[in-house]
């Protein structure tokens, strides 16, 4: 199988994964209460494994922030969700490659939102990510 089919196998998958994980929030809304409270530890458990925090975090603040639209929401969720969740297409512990699914969802969730995280929520992300004790409070979730 070629690079190229290996990729476009993965988009594949990633557009699957985000649009079940989409219908299944908007279906169930409190689900995303219950990925704001898992994704602090999730990422703290992989921020020095991972190349795309950044991006990740600035979602997680969109997601808390109550002027982003739920269909947004369920999207951010679903990306979050698929980060958070042992289920992936690869592993996590596979050194190298096991975080690439959930990135592969991450970006096709930020090229599919553009500006729906702002500027802020990536501020408020590399605060966080620096370790200042504010940002963590930042926007109040929904």
């Amino acid at each position: 199988m070629s690079k190229k089919s290996n990729l476009e196998t993965l988009d594949s998958q990633s557009q699957k994964v985000v649009n079940r994980g989409i219908n299944d929030i908007l279906s169930n809304p409190e689900k995303i209460a219950e990925i704001l409270n898992a994704f602090p530890a999730k990422l703290t458990a992989n921020a020095d494994k991972i190349p795309f925090t950044t991006q990740i975090t600035a979602a997680y603040y969109a997601l808390r922030d109550p002027n982003t639209s739920i269909k947004v929401k369920a999207t951010l969720a679903a990306a979050i969700a698929y980060f958070i969740l042992p289920i992936d297409l690869f592993p996590d512990l596979i050194a190298g490659f096991g975080f690439t699914d959930d990135f592969a969802v991450l970006m096709l969730v930020l090229k599919r939102l553009g500006p729906a995280i702002t500027d802020e929520h990536y501020d408020l992300a590399r605060r966080r990510l620096q370790g200042d004790q504010e940002s963590a409070q930042g926007t109040q979730p929904t």
